[in-house]
């Protein structure tokens, strides 16, 4: 039975729910906390949460003071904590009880005397997510949360130019190396209403309407768009931890018009059953949205079946937005295709000289954001602004344009597989073994071809669909009758999980790992 809407916007996760204008007032009382705390603009705040509405609390009150969020992956042990601090010159945190000894550990490998506001975690999130019972009880070793709001009964009043400010830095998600800080220019009035209104539009966001948080608020794209829609008066569902049938679940009862989500979860909800599947009404939703990471085009394929013209896709960055847009009938027309720049967003692809390339051919992916969005520069670092035309710059991807000006992504640059010379573009065996329908996760990446001379050796590692038989020879079999046999992996491995994050990007170094260093 799927519940009425109601008038008033609302956040909800869990059995937890608030109104908007409650929330709001909150954060306005927390912002006036913060105020009172010393943090002023562009300072920066670092957050280390698990999805709860606090989360969004904690990111509406920093703009409002004009403090820099400064959002943690909840996965991240203290040394790469402790990196992230040092980086940003953060001035506060704010954690769940959960992730306080690791804040703790961090700063005081960097030696800095870093005030804590710890968020105290109900007992529902923690059962929820199977922890220890002590940590539903606050340290008692730093202020609390909902103390610093309680100490304020005021709202702090309006600070011009606040918003701007808090979106000064923002962090790339470092699968491939450290996180990179990218430092904006600060907008403008102008500059900030066309990039809510553009997000907005093709998030399908309304006032009234409906969205589902299913990814970590401590990635870019749910963060932004779930505090646009709280601005919005846009009702918000937030799922504390990701499940498949739990999706479906909340689409159908809470009648979801708008979800983010990353092809990954997309495979997930292709595991359940089909008459798991057919349990739930999509029906309500309008735009169920894909990025990240790429999506196998067997995923995209089934996806585009069971959900019809309510999915999307875009392709972006944290350095540029998003850059191209792909439609339920442009996917069908453009398999594989990440889609085509909008908003005056545009995409080169070069040779490692920087002399651009025709469409078809494979090079280095550059690009430039939408007419309306800021200029960047990485923080204590310098970006790759070497291609053919000013102005764009290079984020590691690789890919080719068609003739219709359509991105093809093929990997990433540091995932190239050189074996006896030739280049191996693993995208392009991982779609290969993504389309046994036995399989639901697969990572393709080079090892050492130790004892031999190709330099590095193809491998894979796969994860089966619940309950499917599936084995190497399988793959191997399947491989050889659609693909060249050198890109044919000589490594394949049946495994229960790869190491992604909650973006669907997989830490291939990881797995590149457990099989010795690669060769320079």
């Amino acid at each position: 039975m799927s519940e009425s809407v109601t008038a008033a916007p609302t956040i909800s996760c869990g059995s937890r729910r608030r109104l908007h204008s409650d929330s709001h007032e909150r954060a306005g009382r927390l912002a006036a906390a913060l105020a009172g705390a010393g943090i002023r603009a562009g300072d920066r705040v670092a957050v280390m949460a698990r999805n709860d509405i606090e989360f969004l609390e904690t990111s509406l009150a920093a703009a409002t003071c004009g403090a820099n969020p400064v959002p943690i992956n909840t996965r991240w042990l203290a040394d790469e904590v402790a990196h992230l601090l040092a980086d940003a010159g953060v001035r506060l945190a704010i954690a769940h009880t959960e992730f306080v000894p690791v804040i703790e550990k961090a700063a005081a490998a960097v030696g800095l005397e870093l005030p804590i506001l710890e968020i105290a975690m109900p007992g529902e999130l923690v059962r929820g997510a199977r922890l220890d019972p002590a940590l539903g009880s606050p340290t008692g070793r730093h202020p609390l949360f909902e103390d610093w709001i309680d100490a304020y009964p005021d709202p702090l009043g309006h600070v011009e130019g606040a918003i701007a400010d808090s979106m000064g830095l923002i962090y790339t998600s470092g699968t491939t190396g450290r996180p990179k800080g990218v430092l904006r220019q600060k907008m403008n009035p102008q500059q900030l209403l066309s990039i809510a209104g553009a997000t907005a539009q093709r998030m399908g966001l309304r006032p009234g309407g409906r969205m589902l948080v299913a990814g970590p608020l401590y990635h870019t794209s749910p963060n932004a768009v779930a505090v646009l829609a709280l601005r919005m008066g846009t009702s918000i569902t937030i799922m504390p931890r990701w499940d498949a049938e739990q999706f479906l679940r909340l689409v159908d009862t809470h009648r979801i018009e708008h979800a983010k989500i990353v092809p990954t979860m997309l495979s997930r909800l292709l595991s359940l059953p089909p008459e798991t599947r057919a349990r739930y009404d999509m029906s309500s939703l309008t735009h169920l949205i894909h990025s990240a990471a790429p999506c196998p085009p067997a995923v995209k394929q089934a996806a585009l079946e069971w959900f019809g013209d309510a999915l999307w896709e875009f392709y972006g960055c944290s350095e540029a937005g998003a850059i191209t847009w792909l439609s339920a009938e442009e996917a069908r027309a453009k398999p594989g295709s990440v889609g085509r720049p909008s908003d005056g967003s545009a995409v080169e692809i070069t040779d490692d000289a920087g002399t651009a390339l025709p469409p078809g051919q494979v090079g280095r992916v550059f690009i430039k954001g939408a007419d309306y969005w800021p200029d960047f520069t990485y923080l204590n670092r310098p970006a790759d602004r070497s291609a053919a035309t000013p102005g764009m710059i290079a984020v590691g991807d690789l890919g080719y344009l068609d003739a219709d000006g359509y991105l093809y992504l093929t990997g990433r640059s540091s995932e190239v597989v050189i074996s006896g010379g030739v280049n191996i573009y693993p995208a392009e065996i991982e779609t290969a073994i993504a389309e046994l329908p036995a399989v639901e996760d697969v990572a393709v990446f080079g090892i050492p071809d130790t004892g031999g001379d190709l330099g590095e050796r193809v491998a894979a590692h796969v994860i089966p669909r619940p309950g499917a038989a599936l084995t190497e020879t399988d793959i191997r079999t399947a491989l050889s009758a659609r693909l060249a046999n050198y890109k044919v992996p000589t490594l394949i491995r049946i495994v229960e999980e790869l190491p992604r994050d909650d973006s669907g990007k997989i830490y291939k170094r990881s797995l590149r790992d457990q099989y010795g260093p690669r060769r320079a």
